[in-house]
């Protein structure tokens, strides 16, 4: 399965970096893809995995998720 999240609040290329190793050490995660300059975040996961996880970790990391 795949989810796209707008993020807000990403800064620096730092922020997408640390956002990435967040999302990805979800279980059931297997590919991040954060994009800085469009303000979103692909996420392969396992269809168990369900959206409002990845928006709580998302949040959990200091941004605003869509």
């Amino acid at each position: 399965m795949r989810t796209r999240i707008r993020i807000v609040g990403m800064r620096c290329r730092k922020c997408v970096a640390g956002l990435e190793a967040t999302l990805a050490a979800l279980p059931g995660v297997g590919r991040v893809i954060v994009h800085f300059e469009l303000g979103d975040a692909e996420i392969e996961h396992d269809a168990a995995l369900p959206r409002e996880r990845l928006l709580e970790t998302v949040e959990a990391a200091g941004y605003d998720a869509v």
